[in-house]
């Protein structure tokens, strides 16, 4: 009897879990969408790592990138309601990401500049967070 109270248990966490973690929650993140505060700390921590910014330069960055990507959701928008060109998407947003890179380096030193180039050189590319 107790051996078949903990099969019944062990099925029933893994009829829970299972789902769970393929549909993201299984901590790799797998088909969860960050929220944009969440994607935009994360490209801030990513672009500006070791790179260390007065509170004055980081509220500056944080409008840089807020204004960019609120032009970014934009451009989606109007793709996905024209049946949008995918390639040509994909080639606007990497103007649009240059575009706002360049801003933000406007923001740095050239010490920081350097670091700042090497910060996007080492980030991933594509659909699995490139920027």
């Amino acid at each position: 009897m107790k051996n078949s109270l903990r099969m019944f248990v062990a099925v029933a966490a893994l009829a829970v879990a299972v789902p769970a973690y393929a549909q993201g929650g299984g901590g790799g993140g797998g088909g969860m969408q960050m929220s944009p505060a969440d994607r935009m700390a994360r490209q801030k921590e990513q672009l500006f790592k070791d790179i260390t910014l007065t509170p004055a330069k980081s509220a500056k960055i944080d409008t840089i990138m807020m204004q960019a990507a609120a032009k970014q959701q934009e451009a989606m928008m109007a793709a996905r309601s024209g049946g949008g060109d995918m390639a040509a998407m994909r080639e606007s947003m990497q103007k649009m990401n240059a575009e706002r890179n360049e801003a933000l380096k406007a923001e740095l030193t050239d010490e920081q500049k350097k670091k700042f180039d090497e910060n996007v050189a080492a980030m991933p590319q594509g659909r699995r967070g490139g920027f």
